[in-house]
């Protein structure tokens, strides 16, 4: 059942440093579930019983939450080899968020239990998954901080500026692609797609950045890092 995803699998963050063999008896210790999806298909709603850790094997997943506005959020987008729900593992058990299918995918369930909870037979692989689960879900909440600091700002160009400037940083590099859609990135800075477009319009005319679709130039860093 899992041998078809083991090359894949074992590439991911999840399992860093695990070998193969290791890989599958895991598998068979965890036991998971595979389970597909058609786009658009609501794979967890907020605050239902949480189910499993998610990895999406194959396409892609939008996961965000309803603010008490009811104003929907996008949180982030998934694809091949990333996690949903392991912080809700940790933290309670229900979904914190939900998932939507963005194109035909396939997920992989484990039951959080046996991932954050203790394994009888307790092997090398095993603790080397936890380490690496404990990373994963720290690195998420330093994201989610800077999700909740992008949120707070008042200024629409601040969050397009902070958002520029935190993929300049990941990429080092001026000239980067982004993976949100323009609508896509309307609703993760929480402003309308009309005034997002037209705020990008006039820094692209005040020399600023440049764009075209996804692909973003940053023309002058130093006025967009005084923007924010």
């Amino acid at each position: 059942m899992y041998e078809k995803w083991i090359n894949q699998l074992i590439k991911i963050e999840l399992f860093k440093d695990i070998e193969r063999e290791e890989l599958k008896s895991i598998l068979g210790c965890l036991k998971p579930t595979i389970k597909t999806y058609k786009k658009k298909d609501i794979i967890t709603i907020e605050k239902d019983k949480l189910t499993g850790i998610g990895i999406v094997l194959d396409g892609e997943v939008v996961v965000g939450k309803e603010t008490l506005a009811g104003d929907r959020v996008m949180m982030s987008k998934l694809r091949s080899g990333e996690l949903f729900g392991e912080i809700a593992a940790f933290a309670s058990n229900e979904w914190l968020a939900t998932v939507v299918a963005n194109t035909d995918c396939t997920i992989l369930f484990f039951p959080p239990q046996k991932i954050v909870g203790i394994c009888n037979k307790m092997c090398v692989g095993h603790r080397s998954l936890i380490q690496n689960m404990l990373q994963i879900v720290s690195r998420k909440a330093l994201i989610l901080n800077k999700k909740v600091d992008i949120l707070s700002l008042k200024s629409i160009r601040k969050k397009i500026s902070t958002y520029l400037i935190e993929q300049y940083n990941i990429e080092n590099n001026l000239t980067f692609n982004i993976s949100l859609k323009r609508n896509e990135l309307a609703e993760y800075l929480l402003v309308s797609r009309p005034s997002l477009s037209r705020e990008l319009i006039n820094m692209q005319k005040e020399g600023i950045i440049d764009f075209h679709r996804n692909h973003f130039k940053i023309i002058d860093l130093q006025i967009l890092k005084s923007c924010l």
